[in-house]
């Protein structure tokens, strides 16, 4: 399995690339400033964790987990931005629609949370493929 340890990331960024994409071109969502840099951070990882992943380049998990730290860091000032300062809420179009199951109260779902949660779950991933790879003399 350790083989394709680096295929999971890049799905991940595949997928936050398509929805993300999705979202502002067929919907007509536009970014704000802090969704463009977290964009900034994650689209340049489907090309370079996408030929690490089909070279088993393992390397490269050094290069990359320095940008996905910095995109964490700044999805988390953005859901901070949202969640206590909504008043002065930097991004308008930030919020999805609302989901409702018409059993409890709605869920609003943001663009920063669902960045925030991609980040955390692509960090944990990139940080046990290094210690996993490291272990075993591979970087």
């Amino acid at each position: 399995m350790k083989k394709f340890d680096l295929f999971a990331p890049w799905l991940i960024v595949c997928t936050a690339m398509v929805f993300s994409l999705f979202f502002s071109q067929v919907q007509h969502e536009e970014p704000c400033t802090l969704c463009w840099y977290q964009r900034m951070s994650i689209f340049p990882l489907v090309i370079i964790l996408g030929i690490a992943a089909f070279r088993n380049a393992y390397r490269i998990v050094l290069y990359v987990l320095p940008v996905t730290l910095i995109g964490l860091i700044i999805s988390i000032f953005h859901v901070t931005m949202v969640a206590f300062f909504a008043e002065n809420n930097l991004c308008p179009s930030c919020t999805l629609q609302t989901i409702s199951n018409g059993v409890s109260k709605p869920i609003s779902i943001t663009f920063p949370a669902l960045s925030l949660g991609t980040f955390i779950i692509l960090n944990a991933l990139l940080i046990g493929i290094y210690y996993r790879h490291n272990k075993a003399k591979k970087l």
